[in-house]
């Protein structure tokens, strides 16, 4: 089956295939998604009254303020952030329509199947030049939009169709570390929306997308291999610790130590992936992207959650880049008393972690977190 087949057909699956709901972990994602939206409020102090007028005004504030602390969920499979795309999209047409919290989770879980199967199915190849998170999470929020909204399956096909032939988003917004990436989300967000509601009026779309110079395969870098269904709820990751993604396996390396050790520090060096060099040196971006400040901060407040000074160990920290998989860490330390090293290969989400977020957000329960995002600021209801 030649590469246009297999992305016709992969669309027509993620359309018309029922989905295996895990509702406790995507109410777990739901949570922490308004968690992260109360907290980022305090990033964007402009009026949060604007954008309160319709479905898509709702959805890109929330993507806003939820993606605002960089800190909305991870799939380290793909590589990609869904959730500040899926969950706003769900919640303002839930908001909007007065859908139920089930209905909700429907129309997220099939969002996250659809981001993180696009997202493989584009491979390496796209990722390399392209936005993965605002490609694929374009047709996530999409397909959560359809859902949501009650598009038939030859509806829902239309809409992913009229997505894909508005799909972008610069990676440069990532590598320039000024916060640029939660732009690409509301982009990714109103193209969802704007499909699903052309889909639903019987706008006309683009039939064939894959092919020739002007179709997604040569234009977007697809490699369109890998036709496997990725459910994606699976794989979204919470962020619970204090610093950038790629760097919070070092830092739960380096609390293992730290647990360990009881002499005097005389070094730190932080291993990490290769493959984040180019975004980690540590040169722009401030101490949020710097992983030696992360690690000599863990060391320094001994919480992963608070890692604001690192004055007593960063000019004990080095950095270096090995050939691990991206998402680990290993951090050795050199102290009077011995060498100790330490490799995590994935930070794991500590409940103490998550109920610290939580309860600085004041996030209690789904249904009340539900109701919070009917009205802004989302702190209202506190």
């Amino acid at each position: 089956m030649d590469k246009k087949l297999r992305g016709d057909a992969l669309l027509n699956v993620l359309a018309r295939d029922p989905i295996i709901e895990d509702n406790a972990r995507l109410e777990t994602l739901f949570m922490d998604f308004v968690a992260e939206a109360t907290l980022g409020q305090s990033r964007y102090p402009g009026n949060l009254q604007l954008l309160t007028s319709g479905i898509t005004d709702r959805a890109v504030r929330l993507g806003l303020l939820c993606s605002a602390r960089d800190m909305d969920d991870v799939d380290w499979i793909v590589l990609t952030h869904p959730g500040s795309i899926i969950w706003p999209v769900a919640v303002s047409i839930g908001v909007e329509k007065n859908l139920t919290l089930k209905k909700l989770f429907d129309a997220a879980a099939y969002g996250y199947r659809t981001g993180a199967t696009i997202a493989n199915f584009f491979g390496k190849s796209h990722r390399a030049k392209w936005h993965a998170t605002s490609t694929s999470g374009a047709f996530a929020a999409t397909t959560t939009a359809s859902i949501a909204l009650g598009l038939t399956v030859e509806q829902h096909i239309n809409a992913l169709h009229i997505c894909a032939a508005n799909i972008g988003g610069s990676p440069q917004a990532g590598f320039e570390r000024r916060g640029a990436p939660q732009t690409n989300r509301g982009a990714a967000i109103s193209l969802g929306i704007a499909s699903a509601h052309g889909a639903l009026l019987g706008a006309p779309n683009v039939e064939d997308i894959w092919d020739g110079p002007r179709g997604l395969i040569e234009m977007f870098f697809v490699e369109a291999e890998n036709t496997e269904l990725l459910n994606g709820v699976d794989a979204a990751q919470l962020r619970l610790i204090d610093t950038n993604g790629f760097t919070h396996s070092a830092v739960v390396a380096a609390e293992k130590i730290l647990k360990k050790n009881s002499g005097t520090i005389n070094s730190i060096t932080v291993v990490l992936p290769v493959s984040v060099q180019a975004v980690l040196d540590g040169s722009r971006g401030g101490p949020w992207w710097n992983p030696a400040h992360a690690v000599a901060a863990l060391f320094e407040s001994e919480d992963p959650t608070k890692l604001t000074t690192s004055t007593k160990f960063l000019s004990l920290t080095s950095l270096e880049y090995a050939d691990i998989p991206i998402g680990s860490g290993r951090v050795r330390v050199s102290t009077d008393s011995g060498f100790y090293e330490e490799f995590v290969e994935m930070a794991p989400e500590e409940i103490i972690w998550r109920q610290k977020k939580w309860n600085e957000a004041k996030i209690t329960d789904s249904n009340e977190a539900y109701k919070r995002c009917s009205s802004f600021p989302l702190a209202a209801l506190r």
